[in-house]
This record gives C-alpha cells, structure tokens and sequence, in this order.
C-alpha cells in the first residue's frame, strides 16, 4: 500500500511529488475501483480525481507526468 497513491487530493499530490523526487518522472497507472469497491464510489473517486489532481498533474513541466494525465 505504500507505492499505492490514495487519499484526499492533497495527499495524492504530494506522493506523487515525493515519489517524483525520489525516482525522477515516471508513468502514472491509476485504478478506481478495487476488490468489490462499489461502483458509485468508485465513479465518485474518479470524477474527484480528473477534477482536482489531473489539472495539477497537466500543469507540471514534467514530461512524463503531464503526458500521462493528457
């Protein structure tokens, strides 16, 4: 669970950012709906998710991360 991004917002956001450092760019995989997650749950992670970190993740220089949101 350590490598898994998960969280509000924010905190995705400065996992990715911590990884980032750490790792340099990389490709970002991202899954909503996991072991019988109700699809109402995750629909509403995933409307989050395009609304308040794919912005974010598109306005970074950094090549990988910005193609990977597109």
């Amino acid at each position: 669970m350590q490598a898994a991004s998960w969280g509000t917002p924010d905190k995705i956001l400065r996992g990715l950012e911590e990884r980032r450092k750490i790792i340099g760019d990389f490709e970002l995989n991202v899954a909503f709906r996991f072991a019988g997650t109700p699809y109402e749950v995750a629909e509403r992670g995933m409307r989050l998710f395009a609304k308040e970190v794919l912005p974010v993740l598109k306005s970074q220089p950094s090549s990988k991360l910005s193609k990977a949101a597109e």
